[in-house]
């Protein structure tokens, strides 16, 4: 991350979103860093209003968090506002509260999914129901891709920094030539995580179960805090926006932490970073 690492936090001033605040300034206060709050209005005389919304709510914060706290007003649509600040501001994490998808987006990819694949800026993504006030336990899925284990050097720091075991949870597959290259994926995490001195568990859930229920099923028997998954196109899961959905939407409403894998490459022995 950023010396002074930057949480950007779209806000409407829903209980959702405040907390995906409430994330930002734990993981500020944890990380000295500071807290980016954007909200976006259709019309130019929105603007003024909103920013006198912002300056009372701001207020209602503690003395340390407002210190931490900048807020940024934008005129347009919100996909591609979110899309403009982070390449503005080089967010080191947008936290985003979701109030969920609905109906065909549920089958094509919430507007989430679609910055996630849009963006090189990690998320952090809340569904609002769920109080995270220490990370203990992160539970992170990946295959033979190598594409899926590149979200480990965000979810080092965030262990390192809370002190919490991450959980490695293979898919692992009847072929053999899957099964070997999800195994040497498996290695290349727990050295950087030994290398990191981060404490990790190796989890294995059947060959041939329901990998995605397996997965909530452990992370419900874990109590975990928090999921690790990144994003890509092309892999083991059949479809890709349909499996990120399901880790946004968790029944277990846990936050997830992700990135698009594209975006950061691909390396064949280290974790690549985009940092």
């Amino acid at each position: 991350m950023k010396d002074t690492p930057l949480y950007l936090v779209p806000f409407d001033f829903t209980p959702v979103s405040e907390s995906a605040l409430r994330l930002g300034l734990d993981l500020a206060i944890a990380h000295n860093g500071k807290v980016t709050l954007l909200n976006v209005v259709k019309k130019q005389s929105e603007k003024k209003t909103t920013k006198t919304k912002f300056s009372d709510y701001v207020k209602t914060l503690s003395k340390e968090e407002q210190e931490m706290v900048q807020t940024r007003v934008l005129i347009g649509d919100l996909f591609d506002s979110i899309g403009i600040a982070s390449d503005l501001l080089q967010p080191s994490l947008i936290v985003l509260g979701t109030h969920g998808a609905k109906g065909f987006q549920k089958i094509f990819g919430s507007n989430i999914v679609k910055m996630i694949s849009h963006s090189s800026s990690p998320f952090l993504v809340t569904q609002g129901k769920k109080t995270v006030e220490k990370i203990n336990t992160i539970v992170m899925p990946f295959s033979f891709d190598k594409k899926t284990i590149q979200i480990t050097n965000l979810a080092t720091k965030i262990a390192k920094k809370f002190d919490a075991t991450i959980h490695l949870v293979g898919y692992h597959d009847k072929d053999e030539w899957l099964e070997k290259h999800m195994k040497s994926n498996q290695l290349i995490v727990r050295k950087h995580l030994e290398d990191n001195g981060i404490k990790y568990v190796i989890a294995n859930i059947p060959a041939g179960s329901n990998y995605e229920q397996g997965l909530m099923n452990y992370a419900q028997e874990q109590d975990a805090d928090l999921m690790a998954a990144g994003y890509y196109q092309d892999g083991i899961i059949k479809n890709p926006n349909s499996f990120i959905q399901s880790m946004i939407e968790n029944e277990l409403h846990l936050p997830l932490l992700t990135v698009n894998a594209e975006e950061l490459g691909v390396s064949t022995g280290n974790i690549v970073t985009a940092f």
